[in-house]
């Protein structure tokens, strides 16, 4: 009888490297094991996990360069309403991007390292950040947006946006707010954060 073929790590590693940077991580272990031609379980048995998986198969600059792409993508923004429609494109992606994080932590060889896939000098959540800044300069710059500190707003919005959505995922749910209030609210800031300072009126003397 013959023995079965047994498909080659790297061969996992390729199908894996090929949908996380088309997908993100919003690509399945499911369909990582159909484009490479082997059962979930395999996956599994060799990886450990999804997480074990992407740390692998993903090096920080490829995961830093699918997030700029994707996040480019969602420009312009412009207006409040660019802002929410991308705050709610962050908070829908970062659903699938935490459990991944938080099973990257889970997973380390030692309790003080920092996990291999966001240990490069191009992490993702980095490049999130910077990305963001960069395309409010640009707005800016263009005159489409008041002068403003893009970095402290790039911050401000995805650090609010991580927090809402760890929460969500850890309590399943964060208090009361839900994604539409915190995407409105959270544009809103950052647009009244932008707007000139206005000068207070001086009142006209009146001649007598």
């Amino acid at each position: 009888m013959a023995r079965p073929v047994s498909i080659p790590d790297e061969q996992i590693l390729e199908a894996a490297r090929a949908l996380f940077t088309e997908k993100g991580p919003r690509a399945t272990t499911a369909e990582i094991a159909a484009r490479a031609g082997v059962s979930e379980g395999i996956l599994f048995k060799r990886f450990g996990n999804k997480a074990g998986l992407h740390r692998v198969a993903m090096s920080s600059d490829v995961a830093g360069e699918w997030v700029q792409r994707e996040m480019r993508a969602q420009g312009p923004l412009r207006t409040q309403k660019d802002l929410e429609r991308f705050i709610h494109w962050q908070l829908d992606v970062l659903r699938d991007v935490v459990p991944v994080m938080a099973m990257a932590w889970a997973s380390r060889a030692q309790t003080d390292a920092i996990p291999t896939d966001l240990s490069g000098p191009h992490p993702a959540p980095r490049v999130a950040i910077e990305t963001l800044a960069g395309m409010l300069r640009e707005e800016m710059a263009a005159g489409h947006l008041p002068n403003g500190n893009a970095d402290a707003l790039a911050q401000m919005v995805t650090g609010s946006v991580w927090y809402f959505v760890f929460l969500d995922l850890l309590l399943g749910g964060t208090g009361g707010i839900d994604e539409d209030t915190l995407a409105h609210e959270l544009a809103r800031r950052v647009v009244v954060e932008l707007e000139p300072a206005r000068k207070p009126r001086t009142k006209k003397k009146t001649r007598r």
